[in-house]
C-alpha cells in the first residue's frame, strides 16, 4: 500500500427510496424494543398528568416542559421506526459523479456486506454523522480549492472515522491515515517534535494532493480509493494482468475491495441519515472545526503552553486543534499553527508583543 492504510474500520447521491424498481431489502430492527420504549414514555407521561393535575397553577410551566419533552420523545420514536420500516435500496448509487449500479448481484451482495454491518450499530451511525457535520466544512473547503470531488470526504470518514487521533496497527496514522513515508512525500513535517499527519488541515492538503496525482495516473475514482488502501503498485499490476480498468470488475485483496463498498456505504447512510433514523437536533451537534492556519517562527525553545495562552486557550484546548505538535516545548524553527477563527486577531497581537516569536 502506498503509505496510506485503511484503520480496519467496517462502515455512498441516494435514488429515491420509494422509485419504481427498487430492490427490496430487509433491515433487521429491534421493533419489540421500540414498542417497550414507546410504552414507557406514554406511561410516564400519564404518571406525570396524574401528578400534576393535584398541584397548584404554579406548577403549569412543568407540565408544559413535560408535554414538549414528550413530544421530542415522540418524534425520535417515530424516526426510529422509520429506520424499522427502511427495507428499500435504490437500484443505483452515485460516488464521485460515477453510477454504482447495484441491480447486478455480485455488486449489490459487496455493498450490502458493508451497508448492514453500518446499519447494526445505530451508536456508530450517530458518530459518524456527528464528526462528519463537525468537520465537513473544513474537507469540503479545501475539496473545492482543488477542484476535487466533495465525496472524497466519504473516503476519510471510512478510513479514521473522523478521528483524528487514530493510529493503525502498521503506524498510518492521523484523519487520512498516512504512512510516515508518503507523508513526507506529500510534504508533511514529520520529525521528533512536529508530524503534521495530525495537524487536521495540512493532512487535508497532501491527502487530496495525493488523490489527485492518483487520479492523473488511474482516471478512475474507484480505483484511486483502492489504490489509496492497497498502494499504487498493486492496482497498476492487477490492471496490467487482468485485462479492465474498471474496479467492480477488478479482482483485488478482499480488504481493499470491503474499504471501497465501505466509502458507497458511508456516503448512502450518511447523505440519507433522517432515512435511517439519525435525527439530530442542533444542542446535539458538535461545534464545527473553523481554525485559520498561521506560520510562525521560534527564535528560540518556546512552551506550547505559551502559545495556547496567547490565543487564551487551556493546553488542551489548544492541542486538539494542533495534534502535530508532539513536545511540551518547541525548538527554534518553524511551525504550522492551527488558530480559532474568532482568536486569530488576539493571538497576532500577542505575538506582535513577543520578544521570540514571529509571525512569517
Amino acid at each position: 500500500m502506498t503509505g496510506v492504510q485503511s484503520s480496519g474500520s467496517d462502515v455512498g447521491k441516494k435514488a429515491s427510496p420509494g422509485s419504481p424498481g427498487a430492490s427490496r431489502r430487509t433491515v433487521p430492527a429491534p421493533r419489540s424494543l421500540l414498542w417497550a420504549l414507546a410504552l414507557g414514555v406514554i406511561f410516564l407521561f400519564f404518571i406525570g398528568l396524574s401528578s400534576d393535575a393535584q398541584v397548584d397553577n404554579k406548577r403549569g410551566g412543568l407540565l408544559e416542559k413535560r408535554i414538549a419533552d414528550l413530544e421530542q420523545e415522540i418524534a425520535i420514536l417515530k424516526t426510529m421506526v422509520d429506520f424499522d420500516h427502511t427495507d428499500t435500496l435504490p437500484e443505483s448509487l452515485v460516488l464521485c459523479d460515477k453510477k454504482i449500479p447495484l441491480t447486478r448481484d455480485d455488486i449489490r451482495e459487496r455493498f450490502e456486506r458493508e451497508y448492514f454491518q453500518l446499519l447494526e450499530n445505530r451508536g456508530l451511525m450517530t458518530i459518524l454523522v456527528k464528526r462528519y457535520l463537525k468537520y465537513a466544512g473544513l474537507i469540503n473547503g479545501e475539496t473545492q480549492k482543488m477542484a476535487l470531488p466533495s465525496d472524497l470526504i466519504y473516503l476519510v470518514v471510512a478510513e479514521s472515522y473522523l478521528n483524528p487521533r487514530a493510529v493503525s496497527s502498521a503506524n498510518a496514522s492521523g484523519l487520512w491515515q498516512f504512512m510516515k513515508e508518503t507523508g513526507k512525500r506529500e510534504g508533511l513535517q514529520i520529525d521528533d517534535s512536529v508530524d503534521e499527519r495530525y495537524n487536521i488541515k495540512r493532512s487535508t492538503r497532501a491527502a487530496l494532493s495525493h488523490l489527485k496525482k492518483l487520479y492523473s495516473e488511474f482516471g478512475d475514482w474507484f480505483v484511486v480509493m483502492a489504490a489509496y488502501n492497497a498502494g499504487r503498485g498493486r492496482l497498476k499490476e492487477a490492471i496490467d494482468n487482468q485485462g479492465t480498468r474498471d474496479f467492480l470488475d477488478l479482482y483485488l485483496p478482499e480488504e481493499t475491495e470491503r474499504y471501497v463498498f465501505r466509502i458507497m456505504a458511508v456516503k448512502e447512510v450518511i447523505s440519507n441519515r433522517e432515512r435511517y433514523g439519525i435525527r439530530l437536533y442542533e444542542k446535539e451537534l458538535y461545534r464545527p472545526v473553523t481554525v485559520s492556519e498561521i506560520s510562525i517562527e521560534a527564535v528560540r525553545e518556546v512552551p506550547v503552553l505559551t502559545l495556547a495562552r496567547y490565543m487564551d486557550l487551556s493546553y488542551k484546548a489548544f492541542r486538539d486543534l494542533n495534534l502535530h505538535l508532539r513536545k511540551y516545548r518547541l525548538p527554534k524553527g518553524m511551525y504550522n499553527i492551527n488558530v480559532p477563527y474568532e482568536r486569530r486577531d488576539l493571538f497576532l497581537k500577542r505575538v506582535k508583543d513577543s520578544a521570540y516569536i514571529a509571525v512569517r
